[in-house]
């Protein structure tokens, strides 16, 4: 009898230990309600930017209103970073935004290192990306009218990955028959 008594205690603790496991890794990796707010240029020189609804804060009961939410600056152009992450706060009141933080991910390897914001409040003529970030945050009701996209929910990375997907360029039928197929092409030979 002592045995199974072990073993239903191992077997308490080993559930307990993958679901808090489970749950490490879900705030690791966090699942996003990703929504195309702007995209710009075209070729290699196109910028989407991605906003998360899941990181908007709600609006806070002070008089000034703030809301913040996290945007992703995602470039096609492989000399430069995957992409830049903003933290960016509204006062949707006075018709401002501000950088509260910023962090750039390698394209390369992902590794993320922090980047210089100015924290000044900027008039939603500063540019597109935060007229549109604003117009997320501040009216909500027009998210489909403004052309805003939803791309649905899952985490940062399976989201940067459509994006570059998207915006690589495109593949001749015979590529997309022998990505289709898994066929690898022969290395080169010398």
């Amino acid at each position: 009898m002592s045995f199974f008594l072990r073993f239903k205690n191992y077997a308490i603790l080993t559930t307990l230990l993958t679901a808090s496991a489970s749950a490490i890794a879900d705030n690791a990796n966090p699942i996003g309600d990703w929504w195309r707010v702007l995209s710009i240029g075209t070729g290699k020189n196109n910028i989407v930017f991605v906003a998360d609804l899941n990181s908007m804060t709600p609006r806070s009961k002070t008089a000034g209103g703030f809301q913040s939410v996290e945007v992703n600056q995602i470039f096609a152009d492989s000399s430069k970073p995957l992409a830049d992450v903003y933290t960016v706060e509204v006062q949707c009141s006075k018709q401002r935004a501000r950088f509260l933080k910023g962090t750039s991910i390698d394209r390369t390897n992902n590794a993320r290192r922090d980047l210089k914001v100015s924290n000044k409040w900027l008039t939603l003529d500063y540019d597109k990306a935060i007229l549109n970030t604003f117009a997320f945050v501040c009216n909500p009701q027009d998210r489909n009218f403004n052309g805003f996209i939803s791309l649905g929910k899952f985490n940062q990375m399976k989201m940067l990955d459509i994006i570059t997907d998207l915006q690589a360029p495109p593949k001749s039928p015979m590529d997309e028959l022998d990505y289709i197929l898994g066929n690898q092409k022969p290395a080169k030979s010398l």
